[in-house]
């Protein structure tokens, strides 16, 4: 004899508590994922920190201040008023100090226009990628890169500061008088070089893994909703946005900590702020692309839901999804067409593009399949129908509208005294096409 044993009400309530849990985890895992991908990428590839330093060096503010050290370096290791003094006459000489000030600003304007050429942009971008495919190499426990920089990784620019000088005519043999350990600057110290290994090895594994543990948590959460998936889905979608404006919150206010409280010169913090807005641009656009896709995520979830409107959309749109060309058709156009808007540069990540659109096939197959269930008897539409049908409606719409509006104008006329009532009747008769002498 089969059971007739009612669904324990504990066990049930059980469920439901650890699906949401598994859903906060998916968020939490999430947030994880986005933040050791980001300082993996802009950190460890080669290609976006190549791409982060052209964006870099292009940036005006950035590019003045870099300008500006780089003449600090010169004066710094270059005595100009000892080189000027003799070249002046002998009772001119002792105005060789205030010469060599006022030539700092020609210097200061030589160093700018000297950036902004392409050619010394790259030496910029070859400098600064040299230093982090060394930095690279030694994280990934690469021996011969720490014992030819003994052991600490730097950024030379010393060939940019060689270039300067260069074009400054007053400094003579400058490669000589510019030591070989001007304009380096230290990233790591060999005493940390262990910790970083360590680190950039965790770091390598979070950001390769931890997005399949993230979208294990939510489908085993949807998994163990049963009767309230579609509930548990939309949670997963809500904490998905929660977690986009989680990521632009704190982008936005590590920037502020750190242009406003460890910049401390207020001439830098323009460039601070333009540099920190450049390198954390993959940051910024996964919350957007987070806040994008649950914002999608949930569209589907409303349109695939037991509501007024979203049924009655659901019987509009059944006889065009009964096509599947259409309907994938749409689709496909849809995606293509947000790939190449590219509102975030997640949408150029041939993986996270991937999966995106696996998922929309999905979602689509759902909901054709939902349709067809519930409105078996819907014949498939041409678009091209639809088209025609849509665009009529809009035209007799105007047309309505426009009608009406010159009836209540008129109709204020008469209240204005302006028509009486004879010629009020006969302007509406010939607007409806009415017979002449019609109420």
């Amino acid at each position: 004899m089969p059971s007739t044993a009612e669904p324990d009400p504990v066990a049930s309530r059980r469920r439901l508590i650890a699906a949401r849990a598994l859903t906060v985890l998916a968020v939490v895992l999430v947030v994880v994922s986005v933040l050791a991908n980001f300082v993996k990428r802009e950190a460890l590839d080669e290609s976006q920190f190549r791409s982060t330093s052209r964006q870099l060096i292009a940036d005006r503010a950035v590019r003045d201040e870099v300008a500006i050290t780089l003449v600090d370096q010169l004066y710094a290791n270059v005595d100009v008023s000892a080189l000027i003094a003799p070249r002046l006459p002998r009772n001119f000489r002792p105005l060789s100090g205030l010469i060599a000030g006022a030539a700092r600003d020609a210097a200061d304007r030589s160093a700018r226009r000297l950036l902004e050429q392409p050619r010394v942009q790259d030496v910029f971008v070859g400098a600064s990628s040299h230093a982090q495919r060394q930095f690279v190499a030694v994280l990934d426990g690469d021996t011969r890169a720490v014992q030819t920089s003994g052991g600490k990784v730097v950024l030379d620019v010393r060939p940019l500061i060689l270039d300067l000088g260069n074009r400054f005519s007053i400094v003579t043999n400058l490669q000589s008088r510019i030591p070989e350990s001007a304009g380096k600057v230290t990233i790591l110290e060999s005493d940390q070089l262990k910790t970083a290994q360590d680190a950039t090895r965790l770091l390598r594994f979070v950001a390769n893994w931890i997005w399949v543990l993230a979208l294990a948590a939510a489908s085993g959460a949807v998994w163990l909703a049963r009767g309230r998936r579609r509930i548990e889905l939309r949670a997963n979608a809500i904490g998905l946005f929660v977690a986009g404006v989680l990521i632009l919150i704190v982008q936005s206010l590590a920037g502020r900590y750190v242009v406003g409280h460890l910049v401390s010169s207020e001439s830098v913090r323009p460039a601070a702020a333009a540099a920190y807005a450049i390198i954390t641009g993959l940051l910024r656009g996964a919350g957007w692309t987070a806040i994008i896709v649950a914002v999608v995520a949930l569209a589907g979830i409303w349109l695939s839901g037991p509501g007024r409107w979203a049924t009655e959309a659901r019987e509009a749109l059944a006889p065009y999804l009964r096509r599947a060309e259409a309907a994938y058709g749409v689709l496909v156009a849809g995606y293509l067409l947000l790939l190449w808007w590219r509102p975030t540069p997640q949408f150029g990540f041939p993986l996270t593009v991937v999966i995106w659109f696996a998922l929309g096939i999905l979602g689509l197959e759902a909901l054709r399949r939902q349709t067809a269930r519930e409105f078996p008897d819907a014949e498939p539409k041409d678009l091209s129908e639809a088209f025609r049908a849509f665009a009529a409606r809009l035209e007799r719409r105007r047309g309505t509208d426009g009608t009406a509006g010159e009836l209540e104008r008129l109709a204020e006329l008469r209240r204005e005294g302006l028509l009486d009532d004879a010629e009020f009747t006969s302007a509406k008769a010939r607007l409806l096409d009415l017979p002449t002498g019609a109420p």
